[in-house]
């Protein structure tokens, strides 16, 4: 599996949805509760990161006009 940094929005809020899904069932060891929050605490900075960027490219473009 590639690293966050490779992979599309899309797949990142996948990924993180199915994290949530998970963590909501209720039915984890906490130890993997644990790593299950942490892994989606990553993938939404992740997610806002590209968002971020996708707004300053916009901006940049309006800019440019």
């Amino acid at each position: 599996m590639p690293d966050d940094t490779e992979r599309s929005y899309e797949e990142i809020v996948q990924d993180l949805e199915d994290v949530l899904t998970e963590l909501e069932d209720g039915g984890l060891p906490l130890d993997e509760a644990v790593d299950a929050y942490e892994r989606g605490v990553k993938l939404s900075e992740r997610a806002q990161r590209l968002l971020s960027e996708a707004e300053l490219r916009i901006e940049t473009l309006r800019e440019e006009t």
